[in-house]
C-alpha cells in the first residue's frame, strides 16, 4: 500500500512538527535555511525550475495513467501512440506553471517566464516516457512478469493499484469527498486482457509496468506517515511490475544539478519510511529519474542494520528541528 491514513489533528494530518525528505535534506544542507522556511515560513524567491519540477511531473504521471488500445503490436507503435499525446500535455504543464508563476509573489532575481519554451518541456516529457518504456520493453520480454495472470484473472495483487483515467481514483480519506458516489471518473479506455496463458501483448505490458503514481486527481495529500506520527513523506513513483520494490524520484532537471547530491538522502529516507510503514519490509531499488537527458541513477537501498541507525539520526534530527529557535 503505497499511502497512509493522515493521522487525527490538522487538515488531513499536515503538521509541522513531523519531519519530510525535502526539510530533511535542506536541514542536512543548510540550518539557517531549514528554519526561515520551515520554522517561520519564509519562503525565498520562485525560479521557473521550481514551478516546472511540479508541472511537469503532473504531466508526466498523466501518461503513464493511459491505456492503449489492445490493436498496438509492437513497441515502436507504442512509442508512436503516446509521442502523440505529448504535445498537448506538454501545452498544459506550460499552461499550468505559467499560472503559478504569475501567483508567486518572489522573482528570483534575473529570472523570467520568458525563458521557458514549450518545446523543452516536450523533451521531457519525452524522456520520462523512454525511461518507461525501458520498463515496459522489459515486461515484455519477462512475458509480463509474475503477476500477469491475477491481473487477467481480475485479482489485482495490489491493495493500492497503480491509478488509470479508466478507474475510479483511491482517496486515502474517502469520507472527505464530497458526492463521491455521483462523480464520473472514467475515461473510454477499458482495459481488455488476453486469455490465461496466451502471450503478453503490448497493451497489457504498459498496464502491468505502470507504476504507482500521484493521482492527479486526488487532492488530498498521498504521503506515508510514520506509526509514531513524527516522519511523512510523499512518493513520486514506486515501481513494482517485477515482484520488486523501487522507489523512484523525477527530477526535471539532470545530475549536475548543485542540489543533485541531496538526491540519494533523499530516497534513502524514503526507502527507511517504506520500511517503518509496511511491515519491516525492504525496499529493492532507488532510482533518480532525470528528464534532462534521459538518465537514470540507481542507488543501493539500505539494509536493516542502516536502517536501525537511521531511525536513531531521524529522531534525532526531528528532536533537533522542533527545538530550534525556541
Amino acid at each position: 500500500m503505497p499511502v497512509g491514513n493522515p493521522p487525527l489533528g490538522g487538515p488531513l494530518g499536515r503538521s509541522r512538527s513531523r519531519i519530510s525528505a525535502s526539510g530533511l535534506t535542506t536541514f542536512l544542507r543548510c540550518q539557517r535555511q531549514w528554519f526561515l522556511g520551515r520554522k517561520l515560513g519564509l519562503s525565498g524567491p520562485t525560479n521557473p525550475s521550481q514551478v516546472l519540477g511540479i508541472v511537469i511531473e503532473d504531466q508526466l504521471c498523466g501518461l503513464f495513467m493511459h491505456r492503449p488500445d489492445a490493436s498496438i503490436d509492437s513497441l515502436t507503435s507504442l512509442s508512436l501512440w503516446i509521442n502523440e499525446k505529448i504535445p498537448e500535455a506538454a501545452q498544459r504543464a506550460y499552461d499550468d506553471g505559467l499560472t503559478a508563476w504569475q501567483a508567486s509573489l518572489w522573482h528570483a532575481e534575473g529570472s523570467s517566464w520568458d525563458d521557458v519554451h514549450v518545446e523543452v518541456l516536450e523533451e521531457k516529457l519525452r524522456s520520462g516516457m523512454t525511461l518507461f518504456m525501458e520498463e515496459v520493453n522489459r515486461c515484455h520480454s519477462e512475458h509480463g512478469g509474475p503477476f500477469v495472470e491475477r491481473y487477467r484473472a481480475d485479482d489485482a495483487p495490489f491493495e493500492i493499484p497503480s491509478p488509470a483515467w479508466g478507474d475510479e481514483p483511491k482517496f486515502p480519506v474517502p469520507e472527505k469527498v464530497r458526492s463521491f458516489g455521483m462523480r464520473t471518473w472514467a475515461k473510454d479506455e477499458p482495459m481488455v486482457w488476453n486469455a490465461p496463458g496466451a502471450p503478453v501483448s503490448w497493451h497489457e505490458a504498459w498496464e502491468i509496468a505502470r507504476p504507482w503514481v500521484k493521482d492527479p486527481r486526488v487532492h488530498q495529500p498521498q504521503r506515508l506517515y510514520h506509526p509514531g506520527g513524527w516522519a511523512a513523506g510523499e512518493l513520486d513513483l514506486v515501481m513494482r511490475w517485477d515482484g520488486r520494490i523501487r522507489l523512484i524520484d523525477v527530477k526535471s532537471g539532470d545530475p549536475t544539478s548543485r542540489f543533485a547530491s541531496s538526491l540519494q538522502h533523499q530516497l534513502r529516507f524514503y526507502a527507511w519510511l517504506w520500511h517503518e510503514t509496511h511491515d519491516t519490509m525492504l525496499v529493492d531499488g532507488l532510482e533518480g529519474w532525470y528528464l534532462s537527458g534521459p538518465h537514470r541513477i540507481e542507488y543501493t537501498p539500505p539494509t536493516l542494520e542502516e536502517i536501525a541507525s537511521m531511525t536513531e539520526e531521524f529522531f534525532s534530527v526531528n528532536k533537533a528541528m522542533q527545538t530550534m529557535g525556541s
